[in-house]
C-alpha cells in the first residue's frame, strides 16, 4: 500500500515538473536523478490497473508461433500497466526481436530490453503478458540481412536499460534495440523528439508505422494495418 501512495506522489511530481518545466536541459537533468531511475526501474514496471494478463488465447498463440521466425520484430501492448500509458503511441508500447526458435537455434527466442536490461525470453512470455501482439517485417530485410540483425541484437546481451532515452548503444530502451540492430538503417523509421528531451527517439509505434514495415500477424485479428504488405 505504501508503494502505491509513493508511486502516485512520484508520478504526480514528475508530471508537474514536465508540464511546468518544458526546457529540455532541465528535463534531462531530472531524468538523471537517482529517484527517477529508482522509480522507473523498480516501481513503475509493477504498477498495474489489473492483475489479469493476456487476452490472447491458445489458438491465437499457436497461429502466431507458426509464423514466428528469426529477424521478425515483435510489437506488443499491455493496457493494464501504467507504463503503457506513458509510452508515446496509440497501438503498441513494447518492441522486441525474434532471434531464434527453440529446437531450431539457440536457447531463447526473443531479445528485448526491459527495465532490468537485456532480457532473453520466449514468444510465449510476450503473449502471456500482453493484450495484443504483432509480428512485423521489413520489406528491405532479406534473409542474409536478417541474420546480421539477429547477431547484432544478440551482441547487446550485457547492455543496460536506457532510462534517459539518449541516442547510442551504451544503453538501450526496447525499441532502440531493434533500431540499433538494424545497422544499415534499412527500416525507414521516423526519429523525432517525441518525449521532449531534445534528442531523437524511436517508439514501438514508430516501428509499426515505418514506411517499409508490414504486419505479418496480429493477434487481435485486425488486418487493415496502415503499413500492411499489399498482395
Amino acid at each position: 500500500m505504501i508503494y502505491t501512495w509513493i508511486s502516485i506522489v512520484v508520478v504526480g511530481v514528475c508530471l508537474l515538473l514536465y508540464s511546468y518545466y518544458r526546457r529540455k536541459a532541465l528535463l534531462l537533468r531530472a531524468m538523471e536523478w537517482g529517484l527517477y531511475v529508482w522509480f522507473v526501474r523498480d516501481i513503475l514496471p509493477h504498477i498495474r490497473f489489473s492483475w489479469s494478463h493476456s487476452e490472447i488465447n491458445g489458438q491465437q498463440y499457436l497461429r502466431g508461433y507458426s509464423l514466428l521466425k528469426p529477424g521478425l520484430i515483435i510489437l506488443s501492448v499491455d493496457r493494464k500497466r501504467l507504463s503503457t500509458w506513458l509510452t508515446p503511441g496509440k497501438d503498441v508500447s513494447h518492441a522486441a526481436l525474434c532471434v531464434g526458435k527453440i529446437g531450431k537455434s539457440g536457447t531463447y527466442e526473443v531479445a528485448e530490453m526491459c527495465h532490468i536490461g537485456f532480457t532473453k525470453s520466449f514468444f510465449y512470455d510476450i503473449c502471456h503478458t500482453s493484450d495484443r501482439v504483432l509480428l512485423v517485417d521489413c520489406k528491405d530485410w532479406d534473409e542474409e540481412y536478417r541474420k546480421k540483425v539477429v547477431e547484432t541484437a544478440k551482441g547487446f546481451e550485457k547492455t543496460p536499460y536506457d532510462y534517459v532515452f539518449r541516442p547510442g548503444i551504451q544503453a538501450l530502451y526496447c525499441s532502440e534495440l531493434v533500431y540499433a540492430a538494424d545497422v544499415e538503417r534499412r527500416l525507414v523509421v521516423d526519429t523525432h523528439d517525441a518525449i521532449g528531451v531534445g534528442t531523437q527517439y524511436v517508439s514501438p509505434q514508430d516501428i509499426l508505422e515505418a514506411d517499409n514495415a508490414y504486419v505479418v500477424w496480429d493477434s487481435s485479428g485486425i488486418l487493415d494495418q496502415p503499413n500492411k504488405e499489399k498482395n
